[in-house]
């Protein structure tokens, strides 16, 4: 006997959608469907399932890169340590682990006491020093790591692990520190050292990407000090708009498009060097 030419009918599909013999139902068939609720039939048994999920189920994750999975457990790990709860619902606009971490920074910079000073700050050696900023014209304050640690040691675990990220915030409680201090405005760089673990630059290792480290090793040769370029204010070279600031990623990074609807600029610009900040670089070997 010649086998059937038929082919036999599919299994009903997940999604409550049935396959007439031979061909499948119009488009029109499938709407009504729909819109009758057969789509997700309570009668079926069970629930439809697919990469996408279920109803009562939500899209199964991809697999996490290294560097996101890392990311991911030093976000969840300073959250702990601050002993932050994470808001369920909420948008990633503010940093409120950082946040958190700004306001003991800067509570350690005004508080902490060291050796006793003859000056009105007393033993307070912070707020000294960021009240001389004003007649040393400096913008630098050092912070011994280990008085971080007997300030508050999570905090000082924190700073560790997630150094890039926390660092704006440290210049921010810094700039409060200092007005406060009475050493003036403007932005203030924070400088941590004695770090109880040393490195050689040898044993440096990716995973330490982000993270604090002390780096011990011989300077053999220096290069001049040079201006690096840490925020960029643009014109644009279309319309003169000024677009910014704008932060460079580790590279000159310009503006992705000009702010000016009818111009819409992406390739020509000038950096306004008067708006714009900088930093001391410098080369070391």
């Amino acid at each position: 006997m010649a086998p059937s030419s038929e082919l036999p009918p599919p299994a009903t599909s997940s999604l409550g959608l049935r396959m007439r013999s031979g061909a499948m139902d119009s488009e029109t068939s499938v709407r009504r469907r729909i819109a009758e609720g057969d789509t997700w039939s309570a009668d079926a048994g069970t629930q439809a399932q697919s990469d996408l999920g279920t109803r009562d189920e939500p899209r199964a994750r991809g697999v996490q890169t290294t560097s996101e999975e890392v990311q991911e457990d030093r976000t969840r790990r300073l959250r702990d340590r601050l002993g932050l709860v994470p808001r369920e619902g909420q948008g990633k606009v503010r940093d409120e682990a950082a946040e958190a971490f700004m306001v003991i920074f800067e509570t350690f910079l005004q508080r902490f006491e060291g050796d006793q000073g003859s000056d009105e700050w007393g033993a307070r050696v912070y707020m000294r020093q960021l009240a001389q900023l004003r007649s040393d014209e400096g913008a630098t304050v050092y912070v011994d790591f280990g008085h971080v640690m007997a300030h508050d040691e999570r905090a000082a675990q924190a700073l560790v692990e997630n150094y890039l990220r926390l660092e704006p915030y440290m210049a921010r409680a810094a700039a409060r520190a200092r007005t406060k201090a009475g050493g003036g405005s403007g932005d203030v760089t924070v400088s941590v050292h004695g770090l109880p673990a040393q490195q050689r630059i040898r044993e440096l290792r990716s995973d330490r990407i982000g993270q604090l480290s002390g780096v011990s090793g011989t300077v053999t040769r220096t290069s001049e000090v040079r201006p690096e370029l840490v925020s960029g204010v643009f014109r644009c070279a279309e319309c003169a708009a000024e677009v910014g600031p704008v932060e460079q990623q580790f590279q000159y990074t310009e503006p992705g498009v000009c702010d000016n609807p009818v111009c819409q600029n992406r390739t020509v610009w000038t950096l306004v060097v008067e708006r714009s900040k900088f930093a001391d670089w410098q080369r070391i070997r």
